[in-house]
Parts: structure tokens; sequence; C-alpha cells
């Protein structure tokens, strides 16, 4: 198989999508836990936390490989 530099390049963009979506869910779940766990539950605080992480790491992810992929 011949090397693509075309292929590398999506093929980083998406390894790096993934794994921020990954580490938002997982950052917003464990501070959802850290925060809301004696008026929640720990299960409600983790998933309502990975909910906000997700949205708000999610977007970051996104805005952040668009800039990287114009510069």
């Amino acid at each position: 198989m011949e090397y693509s530099e075309e292929f590398d390049v999506v093929t980083t963009i998406a390894i790096a999508f993934v794994v921020g979506i990954v580490g938002a869910l997982g950052a917003g779940a464990l501070s959802g836990l850290r925060i809301g766990k004696e008026a929640l539950g720990a299960e409600l605080a983790a998933y309502m936390g990975a909910l906000y992480g997700f949205l708000a790491g999610g977007l970051a992810v996104v805005l952040t490989l668009i800039i990287t992929i114009i510069v």
C-alpha cells in the first residue's frame, strides 16, 4: 500500500475527534460526580455531567479541528 498524505490527515483528524469526544464525556462524568453526587446521586450526576461534557467539549473539539484544518 502506498503512502497517502490525504489518508493520513483524515485518519489523524478522525482519531483526534474520537479521542476528544471520549475525553469530554469522561471529564464531564467525573466533574458531575464530584459536584452533584450528594444532591442527585452518583449515577444521575455522572449521566448529567457526561451530557454537559459532551455538549461543551464536543463543540470545543469540533471548533479546534476546524481551526487546525484551516491553518
